[in-house]
């Protein structure tokens, strides 16, 4: 269940190349609304228990080429382990083909907090868990396709960097834009 830790170094590194990315690409970044909101849910798959992960998200561009992502998730039940995390990330979304099509970097921040549940007498069906709160960082990339003016699909990865317990995430989602 638990990794390595991420050395200061690596974590150091990881935000700066997640700096750069965002202030090197939002140079280049075609604008995709300005104040453009949208709100959906999201699906897929963690590494950190190898479970579903479901949640919501909402974003909101505050100017043409940034905006500010923040989501809640739940890591469903597997191994004795679940987790609800809440993340605030900034996609410097870029366009092509007439902006139908969207990719954009993103860098945050992750707060999770794993309940990890001991069975202790499966006869009496005892059930104890203690809970582990982490902070940690959030790296990846993202695509998002625009079906219609209100309506948006994306698909997104990112690697949350945490101490014991570091995890790729995997989702699609679906969302309104309005």
């Amino acid at each position: 269940m638990t990794e390595p830790d991420c050395s200061a170094n690596r974590r150091f590194i990881a935000a700066a190349v997640a700096a750069i990315l965002v202030f090197v690409c939002s140079a280049g970044a075609s604008a995709l609304g300005k104040g453009e909101k949208s709100l959906g849910f999201r699906a897929g798959y963690t590494s950190s228990n190898r479970s579903a992960v479901a949640g919501m998200y909402f974003q909101y561009a505050f100017s043409s080429h940034f905006r500010l992502a923040p989501d809640v998730d739940y890591s469903f039940r597997h191994n004795g382990n679940d987790a609800f995390s809440i993340n605030l990330n900034a996609h410097v979304p870029f366009g092509f083909s007439q902006n139908r099509f969207a990719v954009y970097p993103l860098a945050g921040l992750n707060y999770t907090s794993w309940n990890i549940h001991h069975k202790y007498d499966i006869d009496n069906n005892d059930d104890t868990k203690s809970r582990v709160d982490r902070l940690g960082l959030n790296v990846g990339a993202g695509i998002e396709y625009y079906a219609k003016p209100s309506l948006k699909l994306a698909f997104e990865g990112k690697y949350r960097c945490t101490r014991d317990y570091n995890s790729g995430v995997l989702t699609v989602s679906i969302g309104y834009v309005f």
